[in-house]
């Protein structure tokens, strides 16, 4: 899940974003700078610049969105025609000068395994995960592993056999923004 990292206290935070809807711009945020966080939930209908979310064949993309004539920056340029897609480690500076980074990052969890369209097989052990079972996908080249206490093979390895991502399942993140 994608979160903005946000200056709360002198310390970066990271602020999960919602969107547990499916669907288009179904969590709306509005970003700025009032020492709260960088962000808030607010009515779809607000003006001010916001960051949406589409699903686009299981992948989720996040989008800010300006209104015309405001001066949101993201990594030190203007948001074109009012629309930026937001990459990894994006930097955004609001109107008032708050600043914020987007982060695609997310942490490992345990999760049941979901359906998928076609048989999918564990990274480490090569046996075909089952709908429901136990099951970790590497936030960095998405491989899925088996999770179980029969299972271990997420946490098998101190790394990901594929890409070389930690596996400790509260290693947190691995990237902050730095002052």
């Amino acid at each position: 899940m994608a979160h903005l990292w946000v200056q709360s206290e002198g310390s970066w935070q990271a602020q999960r974003l919602g969107a547990a809807q499916g669907g288009f711009g179904d969590s709306v945020l509005r970003v700025r700078g009032d020492g709260l966080g960088g962000m808030r939930e607010d009515a779809p209908s607000m003006t001010g610049p916001r960051l949406i979310w589409s699903d686009a064949g299981g992948s989720r993309a996040w989008a800010l969105v300006t209104p015309w004539g405001s001066d949101v920056r993201v990594n030190g340029r203007a948001v074109v025609a009012g629309l930026r897609v937001l990459d990894d480690r994006d930097e955004i500076r609001t109107d008032d000068g708050a600043r914020c980074y987007f982060s695609a990052e997310m942490p490992a969890t345990v999760e049941e395994f979901p359906a998928p369209e076609r048989p999918v097989f564990c990274g480490r052990c090569r046996q075909q995960i089952d709908v429901g079972m136990p099951a970790v996908r590497c936030p960095s080249c998405g491989v899925w592993y088996n999770q179980s206490a029969e299972l271990p093979c997420w946490t098998y390895s101190d790394k990901c056999t594929f890409c070389g991502q930690a596996t400790a399942l509260d290693a947190g993140f691995a990237w902050a923004p730095e002052d």
